[in-house]
């Protein structure tokens, strides 16, 4: 990617929204049906920030947009997601190596496998290389910050860990054991769950533009999934968030 690149900067929920948009200095913004896409700078990385919504039509549309109005060089979306590995716990960042849908299933139609993306035809979707080892950068420093890590305690108890993984992504909450198990047995690899990443990275691999997504378990996919994450959003997501991106943004200056 050129030294001078357009960068879009997606979350899904304001809660997460907020924080990052103060901190990067949003200045103009531009509203394009219930959307409103804010312009900021970084250095010299121009930026456009956006909250999509929740789901993956949402999220597609929103990455759509970026790529074809905004002309966007890459993608980064930051946000939470739901823990499936018994690996990862509450606080802790997940880099995507790569994103599935693990709602689509044509299996037995014109010859394609569960979760295949039939334009892609794949169904574990490669997030960029250089990017994803940014991001991991950029994720220990936030492990680390300190306003971050001692939010994480408070709900918690545990220091915030790094991880690399798979990352599922499908419209439903992932809320109880049933489910959890289920998506563990179906794909192995899987280390946690949202709503909107895989959608992402349907778009950004059907428009060739490099992208990363980047997830802080706030919640175990589990019975209580309702309350750890609500409590979690509110007192610590926003705060990892918005430092990843400052993180990520200032270490892909100087990479």
């Amino acid at each position: 990617m050129r030294r001078s690149s357009r960068i879009g900067v997606m979350t899904a929920m304001p809660q997460e929204f907020g924080r990052l948009a103060s901190r990067l200095g949003v200045h103009t913004t531009e509203r394009i049906g219930p959307r409103e896409f804010g312009r900021a700078r970084f250095g010299d990385v121009e930026l456009v920030l956006v909250i999509s919504n929740v789901g993956k039509v949402a999220a597609a549309a929103t990455a759509t947009l970026l790529i074809d109005r905004f002309g966007v060089d890459a993608v980064v979306f930051t946000g939470v997601a739901g823990g499936i590995s018994p690996t990862v716990g509450i606080g802790d960042i997940v880099i995507a190596d790569h994103l599935i849908q693990h709602d689509i299933d044509l299996k037995g139609v014109l010859g394609f496998n569960r979760f295949e993306v039939p334009s892609l035809k794949k169904a574990f979707i490669p997030a960029d290389l250089g990017l994803s080892a940014i991001a991991r950068e950029a994720a220990k420093a936030v492990a680390s910050y300190q306003p971050y890590y001692h939010a994480v305690q408070q709900l918690s108890a545990r220091l915030p860990e790094v991880h690399s993984g798979v990352i599922g992504s499908g419209d439903r909450f992932v809320s109880d054991h049933v489910d959890k198990q289920s998506l563990r047995a179906a794909i192995p690899e899987l280390t946690a769950v949202e709503m909107e990443g895989a959608a992402v990275a349907q778009v950004c691999a059907e428009h060739e533009r490099p992208f990363v997504v980047s997830r802080i378990i706030s919640d175990a996919a589990a019975d209580t999934a309702d309350v750890d994450f609500i409590a979690f959003i509110e007192r610590a997501a926003a705060v990892g968030s918005e430092q990843f991106v400052v993180e990520f943004l200032s270490r892909m200056r100087t990479a």
